[in-house]
């Protein structure tokens, strides 16, 4: 049996693979987390391969490798940028937790993030939190994305 690795979906929107390499035309599609709940797959061990030598999906944060043992530590070692992926790889939860605590560390926390797609999944959540965040990281967040803060989070 080839080994699999589960690979899931933080962001609220979809993701899809189509996988050809072998001769096969095999396909995935993640749905994107919804209501907290995260979209997680199982995929070969040769799909993570090929989708770290002919993608960006881990490098962007696209797509999470979700089991911490000492078969993904082989795979999360090959990637390439592997702190552009910790920075762009946050959990709604995370996200909640980065924003409900300290302004000056989830400042730091936030100018780490450098995917576009990461940056629209902060203020998703930021969003639907804005009643319980100050003014002072409602005007970061806003700053932090070039955006006016009543347009932002209207």
């Amino acid at each position: 049996m080839a080994e699999k690795i589960k690979l899931a979906r933080h962001r609220n929107t979809s993701y899809f693979v189509r996988y050809d390499a072998d001769g096969s035309n095999r396909q995935w599609s993640w749905a994107g987390s919804r209501n907290g709940k995260i979209d997680t797959k199982e995929v070969p061990k040769e799909v993570v391969e090929w989708l770290q030598m002919n993608s960006v999906c881990f490098d962007k944060g696209e797509l999470v490798i979700v089991e911490d043992n000492e078969f993904t530590k082989d795979v999360k070692d090959g990637i390439v940028e592997i702190e552009t992926y910790e920075n762009n790889t946050h959990s709604k939860e995370e996200i909640e937790k980065l924003l409900g605590g300290n302004i000056n560390k989830m400042k730091a926390e936030l100018k780490k993030i450098t995917v576009d797609s990461e940056k629209q999944f902060v203020i998703e959540v930021a969003s639907a939190l804005k009643d319980d965040l100050t003014k002072g990281k409602l005007d970061f967040l806003s700053e932090w994305m070039g955006v006016d803060s009543d347009i932002l989070f209207d």
